[in-house]
């Protein structure tokens, strides 16, 4: 779903908006974007996906009237932990309101020429930039220690 949906509702949505012209369509990647996310592989994977579809639409449509970016939110006061069924994924980190999320992506959609994704908070972007100056294996093991359960429980 998290790797269908996007591509349906672009598939949906993106002729009119050539159409007309005008228009902007945004998709929400996420944090778990930027590097492995061990205990939820899947999910971090379909974030990856996401954002990379996104800014390859970017390009494609640059100079066609139509704003297209990805926007990558990290831990976000939402229901999002209930419904996974666990608040491993996000324990410890600071929440962003759902309100803060919106400001970040109408921000951008402002801008005279909007790139092809943002990432919402200070500590998320610099968290981003790091992911790009770090090897894939520290990554994957940085992001396996922040993200075990039982580092908290023996803290």
């Amino acid at each position: 779903m998290d790797v269908s949906a996007p591509v349906q509702l672009t598939s949906a949505f993106l002729p009119d908006l050539l159409a007309a012209g005008n228009g902007f369509l945004i998709n929400v990647a996420g944090m778990a974007a930027y590097a492995p996310t061990p205990r939820m592989a899947v999910y971090g994977a379909s974030k990856a996906f996401v954002l990379n579809f996104t800014e390859a639409l970017w390009s494609e449509l640059r100079g066609r009237g139509v704003t297209v970016f990805a926007l990558s939110p990290g831990a976000t006061d939402t229901e999002f932990n209930t419904v996974v069924g666990t608040d491993d994924a996000t324990a410890g980190a600071r929440m962003r309101s759902a309100a803060e999320v919106v400001a970040t992506a109408l921000t951008h959609l402002d801008r005279r020429s909007p790139g092809p994704s943002v990432v919402d908070g200070v500590g998320n972007r610099l968290a981003a930039a790091m992911s790009k100056l770090v090897s894939r294996r520290t990554a994957v093991v940085l992001m396996d220690r922040l993200s075990d359960p039982g580092r908290r429980r023996a803290a």
